[in-house]
Order: structure tokens, then C-alpha cells, then sequence
């Protein structure tokens, strides 16, 4: 018996159906392949990502509260001795050329040391976490030098929000772009069921293929944020090793200062405050005194980052070099 001719193209319009549904269901299950994809590699970026700021934060906070404890103990300490030395005179001293301007730097430092001291007042731990950061990424010196007691901290802080780089450390920009990039999975369950079988499968085929189109691009959005973040890692990975490496010498340095400030003291102490009756041998030492209270200050008062958020590279491996010279000379 014949085959009806319309029976014919139903059953061929339905073996088309059929393909087309398969074929959709492929391009699908592969969009929702790629998003999964996508999604796992802006979550481990936006991992490292979160993982490296919370670090470099940590570092540059623990940087500024050594700068800040060394500006209200040591410096403090140093200024309260060396103010009361009269007729101080670096003119007549070989070699210590960079000294003959010092009476400047010591007024800067009488400031910025009183306001530490101010700004410490309840301990270094309990300074706002954000002027902590500040004081560790920017020059503290200056930044204190010009506040007044009450703006301390507001200043420190101010010159934080000012900077690029200081607002992803605070889970800014960077952070509010990833979250704002679409990587949810592609879902089928809004598609609503045509009655037809050919016309589901022809209706599955367009939002497969505009789901497929739409999760490569997708992927390539995390591949590039994936990018950028290992950029930024990088950038914050080497603000954090010079951190670290301005610390240790700080620390280095300010344990070599706290006996040359014992040795001030007593040097008053037994021979007086007039720097004309001091022997050859205690003038020296004033010198050095002043020599490495204005070597720390150079120290402290080095910015690691720019305006921009870029690292001050040559002028901290200038700071590093100059203190690390100052402690072979008193080795």
C-alpha cells in the first residue's frame, strides 16, 4: 500500500524536528560547558585577586605602623634630646656636607614626632586601619609635618582616597568590574514549549546558538578579567616585597638608633648642652646622631606609591640603599 504523500512530509518534517531538538540540546549543554568554565576562572581570579589585595594591605598597614612607632618613640625621643644641644655646627665637618641643612629637617621632624605622638596616643593598633595603610604607602614625614594634632589622622587618610591603587586595596574598582561581569550559568527552564515538534526545534536552535555565541563571549570576558587580575597581582606583589623590605630596614635601623639616643642623653646629661665645649670625639658623635635620625627620616618620608598608583621604584631602592649604607657605617 502507497505511502499518503502528506504522511510523507509529517513524518519527514519530524525526523527534522528531532534532529534540530538534538542539535540544540548540544549547542546548550556545550554554552552551559563554557559558562561553567568561564565562571570557574573568574572565581579563582577574583580568589587570587582578594587574597593578594588582603596581603599587600596587611603589609603596607604593618609598614605604617612601624613608621608611625618609630616617629612617636625613637624620633620623639631624639628630638626631646637634640633640641636642647645649643650651638650646633656642621659646617666644619668633613663628610657630612648633607647635614648642613639639618635645622630644617629637624623642625619638620619636630612636627611630624609631636603628632605621632598625638596620633598614638591610645596605640598604633588602635589608628584607623585606613591612615595605617596610607602612612605605609606614602612619605609620613611630610603627611605629618603639615596636619595639626586633629587632622593626623584625616590627612593620612585623605592622601589614601586620593589614590588609585589604594582604592582596589580597599576592594574597589577592580573588584566592583568583576562582580558587574555576567557569568551565570545559561538556564533552559524560561523557554516556553511550542505545541509543534519542528517548531520547538527550530525555536531551541536560535536560543542555542545566541546561548553559544553569548557564552564565548563570556568566556572571553573572564579570560581577559583572569588577565587583569594577574596584572594587578603582580603589581601588588612587588608593592608588598618593597613594603617588606623598607620595614626590615626600618627596624633594622631603629635598633641601632634607640642606643645612639640612650648615648645623646647621657652625653647631655654629663657634659652639658653647649656643643662648643664638646671634645672632637662627642662632636663626631653628634654628627652620626644627626646622620642616622636623617637617614631614618628619608626612609620613612619615601613614598612607595605614585599618584597614578604606580610603584616608586627607584626612589625606594634610593631609601634601601641609603639606609642600608648608614648600617655598614655604624657596623
Amino acid at each position: 500500500m502507497a505511502i499518503p504523500f502528506l504522511a510523507v512530509i509529517v513524518g519527514g518534517v519530524g525526523v527534522v524536528g528531532v534532529a534540530t531538538v538534538d542539535d540544540a540540546r548540544t549547542k546548550m549543554n556545550r554554552a552551559k560547558e563554557i559558562n561553567r568554565d568561564a565562571q570557574r576562572k573568574a572565581d579563582a581570579a577574583k580568589a587570587r585577586h582578594d587574597k593578594t589585595r588582603k596581603s599587600t594591605d596587611d603589609t603596607l598597614t604593618n609598614l605604617g605602623k612601624t613608621k608611625i612607632s618609630i616617629m612617636a618613640s625613637s624620633m620623639n625621643d631624639f628630638v626631646e634630646n637634640y633640641k636642647r644641644i645649643r650651638n650646633v655646627n656642621f659646617n666644619d665637618k668633613v663628610g657630612h656636607e648633607e647635614l648642613r641643612n639639618f635645622n630644617e629637617d629637624f623642625r619638620e621632624l619636630q612636627k611630624a614626632s609631636f603628632n605621632a605622638v598625638e596620633l598614638a596616643k591610645g596605640g598604633v593598633g588602635s589608628i584607623a586601619a585606613g591612615a595605617l595603610t596610607a602612612a605605609g604607602a606614602y612619605g609620613t614625614v611630610g603627611a605629618l609635618a603639615t596636619a595639626s594634632t586633629g587632622t593626623a589622622i584625616s590627612a593620612l587618610s585623605g592622601a589614601a582616597a586620593t589614590n588609585a591603587t589604594l582604592a582596589w586595596l580597599g576592594g574597589g574598582a577592580i573588584a566592583a568590574g568583576g562582580g558587574g561581569m555576567a557569568m551565570g550559568t545559561m538556564v533552559l527552564g524560561g523557554l516556553v514549549a511550542a505545541p509543534a515538534l519542528i517548531i520547538t526545534g527550530l525555536f531551541m536552535s536560535s536560543k542555542a546558538d545566541k546561548a553559544l555565541s553569548e557564552a564565548k563571549s563570556q568566556l572571553d570576558e573572564a579570560k581577559k578579567y583572569a588577565q587583569d587580575v594577574k596584572n594587578l597581582c603582580t603589581v601588588m606583589e612587588a608593592i608588598s616585597a618593597r613594603a617588606n623590605q623598607i620595614d626590615n630596614l626600618l627596624n633594622d635601623l631603629n635598633g641601632k638608633f634607640r642606643p645612639v639616643i640612650n648615648q645623646l642623653a647621657t652625653l647631655i646629661s654629663n657634659r652639658g648642652t653647649d656643643f662648643n665645649y664638646y671634645s672632637t670625639y662627642e662632636r663626631d658623635f653628634v654628627h652620626s646622631a644627626v646622620s642616622l635620625a636623617k637617614t631614618i627620616k628619608i626612609v620613612i618620608n619615601t613614598s612607595l606609591l605614585r599618584e597614578d598608583g604606580s610603584l616608586c621604584d627607584d626612589e625606594t631602592q634610593h631609601a634601601l640603599t641609603t639606609g642600608q649604607k648608614m648600617l655598614q657605617t655604624i657596623n
